[in-house]
């Protein structure tokens, strides 16, 4: 089936498959570490049958959940405009039909996806139950926006996939439950059948298991030498100057060759540098290993939140700096001017899809502390308005507008010809959305290594704003301060300039 994104495709045909009626039991755990289960469940089932979400370190409003899924039932990947269904054989029949109804039209294959499950459960709407791991690439935007044509690329734009177990974890009452999925299409019980508590019971204590080392990679390409990196940079000024855009998000790629696993590398990260969107996610063959400190979107029933961040410094050992420091950052005008207008972009996205006089700046430029540096962020929020649900909102507010700059359309067409070369993953967002609409969770892909099992190699890439008064040497050290935790996980080193 052909994806494109263009203009809204016409209203669908009414008539509409009955959807699948799922039944998803919602039971009790006994107290045990999600890193823990992810990791048992990897050796029982496949690197690929697994994912995992913690929340490790961070400000209170983004430390609230973790998630451990497991058993592929089903996926829709899209790459350069095909979408493939692949799964469980009478799933996958149940949902050509609702797939191919999209007649082409990747707005409308996420409207068609809204209706294409019954769910009975007794877990409340604003949380998750059931639905998709959603994985949306930075060119997913291509879907979303009008831009100009891209080249063909490698990876998926978007991957949705369900999963028949999922365990849910409530970080403020330290309780978890186990949500198994039912239905006849499903193909029986699965491989783990109702064993989850037993295995749980049996589970390692995870702090007790050694932290692996890194070993010496075997080698380390930078994609963009410095130099060429500060001609970006003043291509972007140029474009600033001239009034077509007022920032950038411009950036490059290191990639690292190790023998590190993905599981180990995961393991190293989340004690170096942890972090409130901690991940360890299949994704087309390979892995992502993640610490973002960023949401993108959570909807929680009726209300929809984004934190943008924009601001960075490095914290510093000693208490008297590192206090200098976040007033320094709080204080400082470019990071300031440049933190209003990202927040001024999520208000513009998150009132294209709330009731009118509920959109609200809550927090407004607040230092906000994480592992290993400081950042500023906002929150703002709306309640979404009739008709609206979760993939609305999505088509709202993605890509995020800190990883683009503003205008945010003129930006991605700059970004594309100056930075040459898809972003894949990187600056694309990944979560939970519940397939009732009313629950999810997405966070950014940054602070993110991508891990390619034929190459043995990860790619990590980060970006900075560039506005009027930046320098090249700053946005550079921006971005190795950005990729440093990840790097040095993976290498035991850190990055230099």
């Amino acid at each position: 089936m052909t994806i494109t994104a263009v203009e809204p495709a016409p209203a669908p045909p009414r008539a509409h498959p009955a959807p699948v009626r799922v039944s998803v039991a919602r039971t009790p755990l006994p107290p045990h570490a999600p890193l823990a289960l992810a990791t048992e469940l990897r050796r029982l089932l496949g690197e690929d049958q697994v994912f995992l979400f913690e929340s490790l370190a961070g400000p209170d409003e983004d430390c609230r959940f973790a998630a451990v899924g497991a058993e592929t039932l089903a996926r829709i990947t899209v790459r350069d405009g095909q979408a493939v269904l692949d799964g469980a054989p009478e799933l996958v029949d149940r949902l050509h039909p609702l797939v191919d109804r999209a007649a082409g039209n990747v707005q409308r294959l996420l409207e068609t996806l809204h209706g294409a499950f019954a769910v009975e459960t007794d877990v409340p709407l604003d949380s998750y139950a059931f639905g998709f791991l959603a994985v949306l690439g930075y060119e997913a935007a291509w879907h979303l926006e009008q831009l100009p044509p891209r080249a063909p690329g490698q990876d998926p734009e978007i991957t949705l996939t369900l999963f028949r177990h999922v365990v849910t974890y409530r970080l403020d009452t330290g309780e978890s439950d186990q949500l198994q999925a039912h239905a006849p299409e499903f193909g029986g019980p699965g491989v783990l059948g109702d064993g989850l508590a037993g295995l749980v019971r049996a589970l390692p204590d995870d702090a007790k298991i050694p932290l692996p080392a890194a070993p010496e990679p075997y080698a380390v390409r930078r994609t963009v030498r410095r130099e060429e990196f500060a001609e970006r940079v003043e291509r972007c000024l140029e474009h600033i100057r001239a009034g077509d855009v007022y920032q950038i998000q411009i950036g490059h790629r290191v990639e690292v060759t190790t023998p590190l696993a993905p599981l180990d590398a995961y393991r190293r990260l989340r004690r170096s540098n942890p972090s409130p969107y901690m991940y360890l996610v299949p994704w087309a063959g390979r892995t992502l290993v993640g610490a973002s400190p960023e949401l993108l979107l959570r909807i929680e029933g009726r209300t929809l939140a984004m934190r943008p961040i924009a601001g960075t410094t490095a914290r510093a050992a000693d208490p008297a700096e590192d206090a200098r420091r976040v007033a320094a950052l709080h204080a400082d005008e470019k990071e300031r001017a440049e933190h209003i207008m990202l927040v001024d972009l999520c208000r513009n996205d998150v009132a294209r899809v709330s009731v009118p006089g509920t959109l609200a700046v809550e927090r407004m430029m607040v230092v906000e502390h994480f592992a290993r540096v400081h950042h500023l962020v906002s929150t703002v929020s709306g309640q979404l308005a009739d008709g609206a649900d979760v993939f609305s909102a999505l088509r709202a507010t993605f890509p995020a507008g800190t990883m683009t700059g503003a205008p945010k359309v003129r930006a991605m067409e700059l970004i594309q010809e100056i930075e040459g070369r898809p972003r894949g993953a990187y600056a694309g967002a990944l979560g939970l959305i519940d397939v009732r609409g009313q629950a999810a969770t997405l966070a950014l892909c940054i602070r993110t290594a991508v891990h390619d099992p034929v190459t043995g190699s990860y790619a990590l890439q980060a970006s900075a704003g560039v506005v009027a008064d930046s320098t090249a040497d700053g946005e550079w050290r921006e971005t190795l301060i950005k990729m440093s935790a990840v790097y040095a996980a993976l290498t035991g080193e850190g990055l230099t300039a």
